[in-house]
């Protein structure tokens, strides 16, 4: 696996379970499990960015 895929991965999978959640917290009426989610989205975003800040640096670094 190349530098930062297991970031965008992991990114990928709580974006996903946020995304899950928050519609959970919706059809319940559930607003912890709504905030849950966003965050779950956030930090996904997050992840997935890092992952591909690790590539870029990588590619660098490799130039050089």
């Amino acid at each position: 696996m190349a530098i930062g895929d297991d970031d965008k991965a992991r990114g990928a999978w709580d974006k996903a379970k946020g995304k899950l959640k928050k519609a959970y917290g919706e059809l319940t009426d559930n607003p912890e499990k709504k905030a849950e989610g966003s965050i779950d989205k956030a930090k996904g975003s997050i992840e997935e960015k890092k992952g591909e800040v690790k590539e870029r640096i990588a590619g660098k670094l490799d130039d050089m």
